[in-house]
C-alpha cells in the first residue's frame, strides 16, 4: 500500500494584497471599476491616474456583472479593445472572476489582464446538477442552496478557470 498520496490539489486563485501597477508596455488601458465597495473606486482611481500618463485610457464603471445591461456594457468595452490594450479588473470576487472569463472568451491573453479583488464574501459556482453558473455567499468548503435546481451544494476548492466559477456538486453525495 503506497502511504506516499501527494495531497489534493486546489485551483484557488490566489489574490494579491496591493493592487498590481499599471503594466507600461500597453499601448493602450481600459480600467474597469465593478461594484459600489470604496476600495474598489480607490484602486480604480489610482490605475487611471496611472495609466493616463503613459498612454490613452478609458474608465467603465458597472454595477455588477450579474445586470444583463452591465454584461453588454463590458462586451462593447472588450470589443473596443485593440492589441496591446491592458484590461485592468477591480471588484468583488464575483465581478472579477466573471469579467476576466468574458475578456478571455474575448480573447485576451492573460498577460493582458490584471485583476485585483476587494471582497471574496460572494462566488460564482457551477452546479454540477443544473449545470448553470450562479452568483452565491459564500466560498470554498461553504454549503450553499443552488438559486437554480435548489440542492444544498458543497462548494469545491477547486476554480474552472475556463468557466470563471468554483465547482459545487451535492453537500451530501458522499454519504449516499
Amino acid at each position: 500500500m503506497n502511504t506516499d498520496i501527494p495531497p489534493p490539489f486546489y485551483s484557488l486563485p490566489e489574490w494579491p494584497a496591493e493592487p498590481p501597477p499599471v503594466d507600461p508596455a500597453g499601448t493602450s488601458y481600459v480600467v474597469v471599476a465593478i461594484g459600489g465597495h470604496a476600495r474598489t473606486r480607490e484602486v480604480a482611481r489610482a490605475w487611471v491616474e496611472e495609466a493616463e500618463a503613459a498612454a490613452p485610457t478609458v474608465l467603465a464603471v458597472l454595477d455588477s456583472m450579474s445586470a444583463d445591461t452591465d454584461r453588454a456594457t463590458f462586451g462593447e468595452v472588450l470589443a473596443a479593445a485593440r492589441t496591446g490594450c491592458r484590461l485592468l479588473l477591480v471588484g468583488g470576487q464575483y465581478d472579477v472572476l466573471t469579467a476576466s472569463t468574458a475578456a478571455h472568451d474575448a480573447g485576451a491573453l492573460p498577460g493582458e489582464i490584471a485583476a485585483f479583488v476587494v471582497d471574496t464574501g460572494d462566488a460564482p459556482i457551477h452546479c454540477a446538477h443544473c449545470r448553470a453558473p450562479h452568483r452565491v455567499a459564500g466560498g470554498p468548503g461553504d454549503e450553499v442552496t443552488c438559486p437554480g435546481c435548489g440542492r444544498l451544494l458543497e462548494i469545491h476548492p477547486h476554480l474552472a478557470w475556463s468557466l470563471g466559477c468554483f465547482l459545487a456538486s451535492d453537500a451530501h453525495a458522499m454519504t449516499l
